[in-house]
């Protein structure tokens, strides 16, 4: 699935209170940083857990750390652990923009023709443009006849689909197909699918990230949470 907000920077906060148990938090954009702060364990009390901060795409290890105060008198005394249990989990995801374009795994010989491409997210109706196979390429990859041509789309399940001449919508028929051998793309020529009442609907990704019993404290604690999407990151290598 596409992501709408890619390259942007993003923020929100949001504030509730702890049940006490753990709870799944949906947030409107793939967040890249998110700091849960105990409000009621914001004070020098040793042994408390004010903040509670998650990264994405670090080892499972090092998803999660929590500040702990460890000098009651002081209060300015804190101490960073690993949350190797009851931390944060990230939940799945459903929804969002279609992929307009995806690479191709299998091509049947048969009829009618059958395309496997993971996760392709086309609907009934739309029109791809098959390129990127035939013997023109540096290694031939079979299917000559399907390549650089317009099909209509018919979804046989979430990693398949068969194509259709797109004027008479008549299967296509690949029996003698030069063999598929690799590779090989689709390209959505079609952004509106025609079934829709509204041309225009978009089906937004839920992002949802879990977080645990030792990061959501006890019943009655007040939190907010912090949510952050960096814009880019920029990756300045070993500077040693």
């Amino acid at each position: 699935m596409a992501d709408l907000l890619l390259g942007q920077t993003c923020t929100e906060i949001y504030k509730f209170i702890s049940g006490g148990a753990a709870h799944t938090f949906s947030f409107s954009f793939q967040p890249d940083k998110v700091v849960f702060n105990n409000l009621t364990h914001w004070t020098s009390t040793a042994g408390k857990l004010p903040i509670s901060v998650w990264y994405r795409d670090q080892t499972t290890a090092a998803h999660a750390y929590q500040e702990q105060v460890i000098d009651s008198s002081a209060g300015a005394s804190f101490n960073f652990i690993d949350l190797a249990t009851n931390g944060f989990t990230v939940a799945n995801t459903s929804g969002g923009a279609p992929a307009y374009h995806g690479v191709i795994t299998a091509i049947t010989q048969a009829n009618p023709c059958v395309v496997t491409s993971a996760a392709h997210g086309l609907q009934t109706g739309q029109i791809v443009r098959i390129t990127d196979l035939g013997s023109d390429m540096p290694t031939a990859r079979g299917m000559n006849q399907l390549n650089n041509n317009r099909y209509k789309v018919v979804r046989l399940g979430a990693s398949t689909f068969s194509l259709q001449d797109p004027l008479s919508g008549v299967a296509i028929n690949s029996t003698s197909y030069t063999a598929y051998v690799t590779a090989g793309r689709w390209s959505l020529e079609t952004r509106v699918i025609p079934v829709y009442d509204e041309p225009f609907v978009y089906d937004p990704i839920t992002y949802k990230l879990t977080a645990g019993t030792s990061v959501m404290g006890t019943d009655g604690d007040v939190f907010n949470i912090e949510v952050y999407k960096f814009g880019s990151v920029i990756d300045l290598g070993d500077i040693g």
